[in-house]
């Protein structure tokens, strides 16, 4: 897998004057490469490299920080459950591991690791917060958002994800002022109001 020589003139042509240093168009240099190919691979880096006149490692090592960034190729779509507090409060782990053995792959791989079924359908992974907190569980699937996805909702969620879209839904208002969030088995309070004793 290689850069396109018209992916290379964009980088050179329109990222690399767009940015203080070659450094600085590293991201979406990756990004555009990403795009072309669907993932990431060691020639990339290379290339990537040389164009910014960075080295290999220094590519690879912002390419694996950024869950974005996929240095393997996937499946013809993207699964990804959000693992961060409000998700997995609302049972995002459960919601992961049903979606892994509906699709016949194995929920304790667990990590960022990414699995992908064999027909290449369908890659699932875990990832960090998709600030989409007032739907949790929330899912993403090719860069669209959908929630709340429940275990309960697994099944129907596969069957018919726009169901579950988020887009044109009202999101939880916070113009009162942070609110007592009630989680089973804490106790929770609203903090006290500016100038009462606590």
């Amino acid at each position: 897998m290689s850069l396109s020589q018209a992916a290379r003139d964009r980088i050179v042509n329109e990222f690399i004057p767009r940015y203080p240093s070659k450094r600085a168009a590293l991201m979406p240099s990756l990004w555009l490469a990403q795009e072309e190919a669907g993932w990431l691979g060691p020639e990339v880096f290379e290339e990537v490299g040389e164009l910014l006149d960075l080295h290999a490692t220094d590519v690879a090592s912002v390419a694996s920080f950024y869950v974005m960034f996929h240095r393997r190729k996937i499946g013809d779509r993207l699964i990804e459950v959000c693992e961060n507090p409000s998700c997995f409060l609302n049972g995002s782990d459960q919601t992961y591991a049903r979606i892994c053995d509906r699709l016949g792959l194995d929920a304790g791989h667990g990590g960022h690791g990414m699995q992908t079924t064999p027909d290449g359908k369908f890659s699932v992974r875990p990832t960090e917060c998709l600030a989409a907190c007032d739907y949790a569980p929330v899912v993403q699937v090719d860069l669209r958002f959908y929630g709340p996805v429940h275990v309960a909702d697994v099944d129907a969620f596969l069957a018919n994800m726009e169901a579950f879209s988020i887009q044109g839904k009202p999101s939880v208002s916070m113009a009162n002022g942070p609110q007592a969030i009630p989680v089973e088995g804490w106790e929770t309070h609203a903090p006290p109001a500016p100038g009462s004793a606590a």
